[in-house]
């Protein structure tokens, strides 16, 4: 479980805030050429920031551990910023002004012409508490927000993209030429279109979201909330997927729920989402393949794997693969993490502990 907290920053926190990203950004590769002078670094740094988090429609999140400390920020800025912002920055960077007027040269030519769009301009976390999750989650903070709203959003990276890292499981894709300002100072543009949220669709009498796509008629669809409590398997035994009762009951009480012509649209069985599809379909942060954590995959798309009854209770719901054990099957639990070590594959639910099922079929319409 993070122990940190993330919220917008407040107009008296700017000055300390563009403090902590200009200390952060002391020992960047592309700082080192922006402002060559280490005893300037900080001071220019800081400038810049407070004139970028102070204009308008600027977008500042902080994160803090439990102590209230800033342990992490992010700035972003959208497409139409005011061009006196820029003229401002020229001013307080004082002799560094011709670095910084070709970044912005550069950046304007690297730009997509779409709009609207928010630019991230900065990402940083304390340096004791890298590889936390405190970048991915303040950029998830806002993501969520711009892709609710429709809206783009485009940065340019200081380090080597390759296809991997944070960005990438964000969706970053690279975008237009990269920019050249010395044999070490390179910026990488990228881009990220809006992720839209799940379609919805009413089949059967129940809500399901739209996963995927087969055809311009054919789709693959998972309940919204969990529709029924229900075990994996009667007993405690070694049990997969092929022989679990949940299986049987899917493919036959369930199926049964749905009239002749909505059973005749049922492309194949009726089953439940394996460990790597609900990484696929959710949100893959890497934990899945790196697996450091051998029992659990707990990362910035918990959220976005939560799931309800009908009457709002949060409750596990069951995978299909089996746990680190035969009599073990794998579940997300209530707080949206990905149990793959696994739970007892005969678990009831009970009034204080819900465990069912949110079934997943191709359908053609």
């Amino acid at each position: 479980m993070r122990d940190f907290t993330i919220r917008p920053a407040r107009q008296d926190e700017i000055e300390k805030v563009a403090e902590f990203i200009a200390s952060r950004y002391f020992d960047d590769v592309f700082f080192h050429w922006v402002v060559p002078e280490p005893a300037d670094r900080i001071a220019t740094v800081k400038a810049y920031y407070i004139t970028y988090i102070s204009a308008a429609g600027s977008v500042c999140h902080l994160a803090e551990n439990g102590a209230g400390e800033l342990v992490g920020a992010t700035v972003w800025l959208p497409h139409d910023l005011d061009p006196e912002v820029s003229e401002e920055v020229y001013k307080v960077v004082g002799k560094y002004a011709p670095n910084y007027k070709e970044i912005s040269k550069k950046s304007y030519d690297s730009c997509p012409p779409m709009e609207p769009f928010y630019e991230l301009v900065a990402v940083v976390a304390a340096k004791d508490m890298q590889g936390q999750g405190i970048g991915g989650a303040l950029l998830k903070y806002h993501l969520d927000i711009l892709d609710k709203a429709g809206i783009s959003t485009y940065l340019e990276a200081s380090t080597p993209y390759h296809g991997g890292g944070v960005y990438a499981k964000f969706g970053y894709q690279q975008c237009g030429e990269l920019m050249h300002f010395s044999q070490t100072a390179v910026l990488y543009p990228l881009w990220r279109p809006a992720k839209k949220p799940f379609e919805t669709m009413e089949f059967g009498g129940f809500t399901w979201w739209i996963i995927d796509r087969g055809g311009d008629d054919e789709f693959l669809i998972i309940s919204q909330d969990i529709l029924e409590k229900a075990q994996y398997h009667h007993t405690f035994e070694g049990v997969t997927w092929k022989d679990s009762d949940v299986r049987k009951y899917l493919n036959d009480a369930f199926r049964a729920k749905f009239s002749p012509k909505e059973r005749a649209q049922i492309l194949d069985e009726i089953y439940l989402l394996s460990i790597s599809e609900v990484v696929k379909y959710f949100g893959d942060s890497g934990q899945l393949q790196s697996r450091k954590n051998r029992f659990f995959i707990d990362d910035i798309y918990n959220s976005d794997r939560k799931a309800i009854l009908s009457d709002g209770t949060p409750s596990r719901w069951l995978l299909s693969d089996q746990g680190n054990h035969p009599g073990l099957a794998a579940c997300v639990t209530v707080e949206g993490k990905i149990l793959t070590t696994g739970d007892f594959v005969n678990r009831k639910s009970t009034d204080l502990f819900n465990v069912g099922i949110r079934p997943v079929m191709w359908i053609k319409i």
